[in-house]
């Protein structure tokens, strides 16, 4: 803590020090904007003030170094050049590819498959039923033949 109040009595110090400083070289008869006016060198601004236009000074070929133009007037060649390699470079088809090449076939096709299912379950169903009733155990039929419908309306509601 000390420390730090030490080095801010030494900082205002210093202020105070600047600024009697400047109030003397005021004082001597000579404006303190005056100093810095003489340092005013305007290149690419026109001011307005009429005290202020003495101090424009065109700027010379010589002090632009970095245009927009200049910048620039490399990208035409470099795009050109680019283009031309990726010309010359042959295409790889194994990277054009897509990695599942049948997913249209697969996105086509399942609605079909669904239907096919369906008619399948029933046509064991079927089955089911006439094996049931030419071994003449009809309680046991009549239960796996319902399990087998409830697991067919299941599929159903599931593929919808």
């Amino acid at each position: 803590m000390e420390a730090a109040a030490k080095d801010r009595k030494d900082r205002l110090a210093a202020l105070r020090k600047r600024k009697q400083g400047t109030d003397a070289s005021s004082s001597s008869g000579r404006p303190a904007t005056a100093d810095r006016e003489e340092g005013l060198v305007f290149r690419s601004y026109t001011p307005q003030d009429e005290e202020l236009k003495k101090h424009v000074q065109p700027a010379s070929h010589a002090d632009i170094k970095m245009t927009a133009e200049t910048a620039t007037a490399d990208i035409p060649t470099e795009t050109l050049k680019e283009a031309a390699e990726k010309e010359t470079e042959e295409v790889d088809l194994f990277n054009l590819a897509p990695k599942k090449a049948n997913w249209d076939l697969r996105r086509d096709v399942e609605k079909k498959m669904r239907r096919l299912d369906r008619r399948t379950q029933r046509a064991i169903l079927d089955l089911i039923r006439k094996r049931l009733a030419d071994d003449g155990n009809l309680a046991d039929a009549v239960t796996q033949v319902e399990e087998a419908e409830q697991r067919l309306r299941d599929q159903e509601q599931d593929d919808e």
